[in-house]
């Protein structure tokens, strides 16, 4: 079985012919069909506890004896508990309280298990590199493993998601969900985000072409409607076939950066979207914010500063994934940062720019209401009457409730993805804590002994231990909108007679455009 490399201890009148018979009747060969982790802790504690290992304490040919650790023993209990229950083999499990088995023969008596650091510990091996008893037939979802076939059990395709000639194939989350559920899902949001990409497209076209568009603060929405085209965009070399982007060519690992180049690309792509559409979203908030509370146009002054956040390090953090090798699938229909690299690459510049955003956003509404309370009955009062402060904050709260008036929109798209963002994040954040995998063997079990199909079995043993699907579409579908969003926003009556007009002024004068200015419209966006 492989655990055993080491010179072993018996008691008198005990042979090692007597230990592998004692090993046969308890059956332990059954065990040998049983999926990891059961399969390899259960023959790890099953040998500690079959062939003490002796070991010198110094002393010329004295010798002292290390048996089975509890540790292992536990082990045992978390990792098969639930495989024994299903399969009706509780009595097989080890009682981690009693003395070693048979050590009631060695001097000195029974033995408890031992603590660790004092007891015969063997290293955890896991039994799917290689496989004692080959299944004859793969149950759906699972498939047959072409390399354990050609190498005669020798080799997996892949040892994380194949054992015993079977594979579960990639995406291997869909499988715990009912059958196509994750990828119809999928689908209606991979439509949502190409929908939000056209959209957004449409709007970025109309504020490059259009008159008075391209000076701040309208710009701001011009950089704002293409990085959210290039984010929803990036749903394209995975749309329609999402395998595409999530799986390795062998139909079974997970793609990575070292497997599959376009999901190298998506998740790049995606990376530097999501990051620059947060970024240029905050920008609006920041800019909403010096106009109404301060009456400030510092940002149209600090150009340059909003670029490098909007372009620059979005760039950066992309351009770091990709010569890292730091990008990959995992749970969505789109490759993005790696689990392990998520939380540094994607959540922590989301996090950084967003959440001040948020609270500077609260901030401006929270002076909004104050200035709206403050407004009432105060303009009854003759300005003849009024003392130059009193004027003042009656000139403030007339440029807040103006500033109201024209950036409403901007307002609102500002609330809509900050709340997008922060809803993505708090759903990695719980579904990213769900770590334990303990139960993968029961469900496999599950599916293989027939007693349930894969939703049934996904029903029984899957759920609460991978994403909730419906948390998952409202997340992604918040996602998805994005670009719809900015459009219904910013794409208003005012915007269609201005195309109109161009138009005229494009045939009738050479494409010559009007000028008309609309009051205030230096902060019209």
């Amino acid at each position: 079985m492989g655990f055993i490399d080491y010179q072993v201890w018996v008691a008198d009148g005990v042979s090692l012919v007597d230990i592998e018979q004692q090993l046969i009747k308890s059956k332990i060969e059954t065990i040998y069909g049983l999926p990891d982790p059961c399969n390899s802790a259960y023959l790890r504690h099953a040998c500690s506890v079959a062939y003490p290992r002796p070991v010198s304490n110094g002393f010329g040919n004295s010798y002292n004896v290390l048996f089975a650790c509890k540790s292992s023993c536990q082990s045992v209990l978390d990792s098969c508990t639930a495989n024994f229950e299903l399969l009706g083999m509780t009595d097989m499990l080890p009682n981690c309280a009693a003395a070693v088995p048979n050590t009631d023969k060695y001097p000195g008596g029974a033995v408890l298990l031992q603590n660790d650091g004092s007891c015969n510990a063997l290293p955890t091996k896991s039994m799917n590199a290689t496989c004692m008893v080959p299944l004859t037939e793969c149950v759906s979802p699972f498939i047959v493993d072409t390399v354990f076939k050609t190498t005669n059990g020798q080799q997996n395709t892949d040892d994380a998601n194949c054992a015993c000639g079977c594979c579960l194939p990639c995406p291997q989350t869909d499988n715990y969900y009912k059958a196509d559920l994750l990828k119809t899902g999928f689908f209606v949001t991979d439509v949502l985000k190409a929908v939000s990409a056209v959209l957004a497209l449409v709007l970025a076209i109309s504020y490059i072409v259009l008159p008075d568009k391209l000076q701040h603060p309208s710009n701001l929405i011009l950089f704002a409607s293409i990085s959210t085209a290039i984010f929803c965009a990036a749903v394209a070399p995975s749309f329609g076939d999402a395998t595409r982007v999530q799986c390795a060519a062998n139909g079974v690992s997970p793609a990575t950066s070292y497997n599959n180049t376009l999901c190298t690309i998506q998740g790049a792509w995606l990376l530097f979207g999501a990051i620059a559409t947060t970024a240029w979203l905050s920008i609006v908030i920041i800019n909403l914010h010096l106009h109404t509370v301060w009456n400030s146009d510092w940002l149209s002054r600090k150009a340059w500063l909003s670029h490098v956040i909007g372009w620059v390090i979005p760039a950066a953090f992309a351009a770091i994934a990709v010569i890292t090798n730091s990008l990959g699938w995992s749970n969505s229909s789109m490759c993005m940062a790696s689990i392990d690299t998520a939380a540094v690459l994607l959540f922590a510049p989301l996090g950084l720019i967003m959440i001040p955003s948020t609270l500077l956003h609260i901030g401006t509404f929270a002076h909004i209401i104050r200035i709206t309370l403050q407004a009432e009955n105060s303009e009854t009062v003759s300005h003849s009457t009024l003392s130059s402060g009193r004027a003042a904050r009656i000139s403030h709260r007339r440029h807040v409730m103006n500033a109201i008036r024209i950036q409403w929109r901007a307002a609102v798209l500002a609330l809509v993805i900050s709340s997008s963002v922060l809803i993505y994040w708090s759903f990695y954040v719980v579904e990213g804590s769900k770590t334990d995998t303990t139960w993968m063997s029961t469900w496999q079990l599950c599916i293989f002994n027939r007693l349930g199909n894969q939703e049934e079995c996904g029903a029984k043993y899957a759920q609460g231990h991978v994403p909730d699907f419906i948390f998952m579409m409202i997340t992604e579908g918040l996602v998805s909108t994005t670009g719809l969003w900015v459009f219904l926003l910013f794409f208003k009556g005012t915007l269609v007679s201005e195309w109109k007009e161009y138009m005229s002024g494009w045939i009738c004068c050479g494409g010559r455009r009007s000028r008309r200015r609309e009051e205030d419209e230096f902060y019209v966006i």
